[in-house]
């Protein structure tokens, strides 16, 4: 199976459907982050859009918002959550389903690292952002607390025991340097969140690396 056939797998089995207060409650700097209040009447596009709760933000937000996915069941979750706020779509981040330049700010949170041909997505993902347009990119850290506690009580199936469920998906951890590879020549703004047990450390402990930088 490719990664889109395991992501599909995995989360029409088991979907992931948090509450708004779960979701931000777990992820306190996502808010920031995501950058959900500074879009206003911008065309928004969110790459795997999941059950659809950083995508209502968006629209909550005034954003013109438009979520893609690959999981029927998130689909329709997603559909429900948000329900004529923003457009919920089937799309791979591998291909699509839009024309050049239809975005002002791309959004992918926790997806690119499921993702087997991450050099195509990111090339996607520049085709549908107009030039000047913004991205914001938010992937596992290789270099983190979560990682260390993850092998040290797993071993060497660790990977099957990040997400919500052990159902076999596809996970690449990222270095400051591949994803400053992934994405040259354009310059990227880095910064690490979430690191559970030492959160004063999350700059350099943390689980999640959030990419930003701005189409030539």
């Amino acid at each position: 199976m490719n990664s889109t056939e395991l992501a599909q797998a995995h989360w029409n089995n088991t979907p992931l459907d948090h509450s708004e207060e779960e979701r931000y409650s777990d992820y306190a700097w996502l808010y920031q982050a995501a950058e959900f209040r500074e879009h206003a009447g911008e065309r928004v596009l969110e790459i795997g859009c999941g059950s659809g709760c950083d995508l209502l933000q968006f629209a909550k937000n005034r954003a013109i918002a438009t979520g893609v996915d690959v999981t029927e069941r998130h689909l329709e979750l997603a559909r429900g959550r948000v329900g004529g706020l923003a457009v919920v779509q089937y799309g791979s981040a591998c291909q699509l389903p839009f024309l050049d330049g239809s975005f002002d700010y791309v959004y992918c949170h926790g997806v690119l690292h499921h993702i087997d041909t991450p050099k195509l997505a990111v090339q996607e993902m520049l085709r549908v952002l107009r030039p000047g347009g913004r991205f914001n990119v938010q992937v596992y850290a290789l270099w983190s607390e979560s990682t260390a506690i993850y092998l040290l009580k797993h071993g060497r199936d660790w990977k099957r025991h990040v997400e919500n469920s052990t159902d076999p998906v596809h996970i690449q951890l990222y270095t400051v340097r591949m994803l400053r590879r992934l994405f040259a020549p354009i310059a990227l703004d880095i910064s690490k969140y979430q690191s559970y047990h030492l959160p004063a450390l999350s700059r350099w402990t943390g689980f999640f690396m959030v990419a930003k930088g701005r189409k030539p």
